[in-house]
C-alpha cells in the first residue's frame, strides 16, 4: 500500500505501472517537449510574439531519434497516466 500525500519521482511509465488503477487525484507532469531546435534558432520563425528568441534544449532527456519515437513516448506516458488517474482526477 502506498502512503497518501506523497511525491513519487522516477521514470514515469515504470512508476505508473506500479500504481493501482484509478488511484491518483493529481498528476503534475513536465515531460520532454522535443525542443531539439538545432537549426534556425536565430530566425524570425522561432521568435515569440513579444520578439524574444525561443531557446532550444540540448540535454539528453529531451533528445529523441525521430518524431515517431517522441510520439511513442508521449503515447506511453499519457496512457499510463490515464490508467491511474481517478475519474474526477486532474492532470
Amino acid at each position: 500500500m502506498k502512503k497518501l500525500d506523497q511525491i513519487i519521482q522516477g521514470e514515469c511509465v515504470e512508476v505508473l505501472k506500479n500504481l493501482p488503477a484509478e488511484s491518483v487525484d493529481v498528476i503534475f507532469a513536465d515531460p520532454p517537449y522535443n525542443l531539439q531546435l538545432e537549426q534556425g534558432l536565430g530566425t524570425d520563425k522561432l521568435k515569440r510574439p513579444d520578439g524574444s528568441k525561443v531557446e532550444g534544449v540540448t540535454e539528453d532527456w529531451d533528445r529523441f531519434q525521430s518524431l515517431k519515437s517522441y510520439d511513442e513516448f508521449s503515447q506511453a506516458w499519457l496512457t499510463a497516466a490515464k490508467r491511474v488517474l481517478k475519474p474526477n482526477g486532474t492532470i
